[in-house]
């Protein structure tokens, strides 16, 4: 197997707005330099970031003004993502000549789901990517309320858990390369979602009780850095990938403050009827 280099961006802990600014900048830098690139990141700050095309309805901005919940609007379809303390995320970004960057949305997820699946079980955690069957039934089932929460749902090849999904998935395709995004929370705050978005009693029990943190999974979770160097380890097992530190370019950052409006927080005072 022959190595290839992996571009890895300083690992971050920003507001949520300049996060989903950074990896609009990560995807977009690979029209000047398409290689394969990787970074990680936290949110200091609760926000709550809703899909590209999500209704503003489905959302009780007075629940996040009183909670001190920001309101961001991100590039990928979806659903509602909760950012809190203790949700770890990471982008990767790939240009289209890549060979694990494939033309199927849904096979595209298989290498990162395998990838995730023997990162956790090299940190004790027993945990598999869902197939393509029951990842689509589940779909076929999911109570309209519950899609309005993005991790609720299971897409093929993100990762489950005792039955509960633990790793999330989403990605951003272009004309010059795709970015993946992933998210696995050391506590699933199930409650705190259902309380933004809308959630009956019996709804929101079913949201909590959907996904797992690993919290629940491990006496003492593994550290963001323990996650980050098994990652690593793994990639350069199965892929050859070798993440080699490097920092933002200069079109980069450039691209980076050209998209802070984009993500920028959204009022959370309601339009008058």
């Amino acid at each position: 197997m022959s190595t290839t280099l992996w571009r890895l961006l300083p690992s971050s802990a920003g507001a949520a707005q300049d996060e989903l600014a950074g990896a609009e900048a990560l995807l977009t830098g690979l029209q000047a330099v398409p290689r394969a690139a990787l970074r990680w990141y936290e949110s200091p700050a609760p926000a709550l970031v809703i899909g590209s095309g999500q209704k503003l309805i489905e959302v009780d901005l007075a629940a996040c003004a009183a909670a001190g919940v920001s309101l961001h609007r991100r590039a990928s379809g979806g659903s509602a993502v909760l950012f809190v303390p203790g949700l770890l995320m990471q982008d990767l970004v790939l240009p289209l000549n890549h060979p694990l960057a494939l033309s199927d949305v849904s096979e595209s997820y298989r290498w990162l789901g395998a990838i995730w699946a023997e990162v956790l079980g090299n940190v004790g955690v027993p945990a598999a990517p869902i197939s393509v069957p029951d990842a689509r039934e589940d779909t076929r089932t999911l109570g309209s309320l519950l899609r309005r929460a993005c991790f609720v749902g299971r897409s093929p090849y993100e990762i489950i858990a005792t039955g509960r999904k633990l790793v999330g998935f989403s990605q951003v395709r272009r004309r010059h390369g795709m970015l993946f995004q992933v998210g696995v929370y050391t506590r699933w705050p199930g409650a705190d979602l259902a309380s933004l978005l809308r959630f009956a009693p019996d709804d929101a029990e079913s949201l909590t009780a959907r996904v797992v943190g690993l919290d629940e999974l491990l006496p003492t979770p593994p550290a963001p850095a323990a996650l980050m160097r098994a990652f690593a380890e793994v990639m350069d097992m199965r892929h050859g990938a070798n993440l080699v530190p490097d920092d933002w370019r200069e079109d980069e950052l450039m691209a980076m403050h050209a998209a802070l409006p984009r993500y920028a927080p959204i009022s959370l005072v309601a339009p008058e009827t």
